[in-house]
């Protein structure tokens, strides 16, 4: 088991520098065009303080969680410590990949087809980035069928059902996400998909902590926590346009979701106990 947690400490260390190298390349490669945006835009300044302390906080709260993964007896990667310490590694990586992304869309130096680009990258690490959420929500499915039916489902027919959601749930997003002809296009839809996620996200850690299913963390503030998601995100949507010092009042907000997620995977629910 020492040299099963080894391989996935290196395996994770080799990802983890693979996108520290993939993160510098890219910035250093448009150095100068960033810059001059920044120092153009004053007001982003503050912006990318918060970004930049919301980033370190996501790191801090993965780091935490692999550690207590790693030091478990037996290590698996359908453990909830797993699946949310990579929640927020991902998440942490979007929020870096956001950071060029805006300067490069406010620097207005490219065409709309380099945008268009960008911004289908960072749908796709959203879908990356509910996947792990997605697959512990989805044990839903068990205890819903086990309700409901008179023939309980066993772990295998389970797993393959699981699958097969996430597997459709990929191909759909994917599918429209490369498709999308425009970044107006994508801008409209992605408040529909982000608040269609997060709200079934939100229904599914409810419904565990309701039927205590979730043992290793509280379904109850979880799936609070992803509903002020959704309020979050509808907030951002409207002061989309308005001025950084709003946007700056969005991302503190979403620092205080983050906060509040974490919490929830941490603390054990009281059936737990």
């Amino acid at each position: 088991m020492e040299r099963k947690k080894k391989n996935f400490l290196y395996s994770i260390l080799t990802v983890i520098l693979v996108l520290i190298m993939s993160f510098t390349i890219l910035f250093t490669f448009y150095w100068s065009v960033l810059i001059s945006t920044l120092v153009a835009n004053e007001g982003f300044l503050l912006g990318l303080v918060v970004i930049i302390s919301r980033i370190l906080i996501l790191g801090f709260m993965s780091f935490f969680l692999y550690r207590k993964w790693l030091k478990q007896e037996a290590i698996y990667t359908s453990d909830a410590y797993f699946l949310f310490g990579s929640f927020f590694g991902i998440l942490s990586c979007g929020k870096i990949y956001d950071i060029f992304y805006n300067l490069a869309f406010m620097s207005m130096a490219f065409d709309v087809e380099f945008i268009l680009l960008l911004l289908k990258i960072r749908f796709f690490i959203i879908v990356v980035n509910v996947m792990p959420i997605l697959y512990i929500g989805l044990e839903v499915i068990i205890t819903f069928f086990n309700m409901y039916k008179n023939k309980e489902m066993n772990k295998k027919q389970f797993n393959k059902l699981r699958l097969r959601i996430i597997l459709i749930f990929i191909l759909v997003l994917v599918l429209v996400i490369s498709l999308a002809p425009t970044p107006d296009f994508l801008s409209k839809i992605l408040p529909f998909i982000t608040l269609v996620m997060f709200l079934g996200i939100a229904i599914m850690f409810l419904f565990m902590y309701k039927n205590e299913r979730l043992s290793q963390a509280n379904g109850l503030i979880i799936g609070i926590a992803f509903i002020c998601f959704i309020a979050s995100n509808l907030l951002r949507a409207i002061l989309l346009n308005t001025a950084i010092y709003y946007i700056v009042f969005v991302e503190l907000i979403d620092i205080g979701i983050t906060l509040l997620i974490f919490i929830g995977f941490v603390t054990k629910p009281k059936y737990a106990k």
